[in-house]
């Protein structure tokens, strides 16, 4: 290959790998993203978990209570 010739290939793997690294820094952001809404959405399932188990609560004491008054039976 002429100087020329080697020339314009070095351009071109130079574009290639400038792009490339847009690719990588795109995927690294996607992929911080990615892993802060896992995060949050563990968060949000932790929260959920707590106000079922605190429902649950109230509906054994609501169900005793209307127990007791004779609002139900038995």
């Amino acid at each position: 290959m002429n100087e020329k010739t080697e020339n314009l290939v070095l351009e071109h793997l130079r574009h290639l790998r400038a792009g490339m690294d847009r690719v990588v820094d795109r995927l690294d952001d996607l992929t911080a993203r990615v892993g802060r809404l896992e995060v949050n959405t563990a968060r949000i399932e932790v929260v959920l978990a707590e106000h079922s188990v605190r429902f649950d609560k109230i509906e054994k004491r609501l169900d005793r209570i209307e127990t007791r008054l004779g609002l139900i039976e038995a």
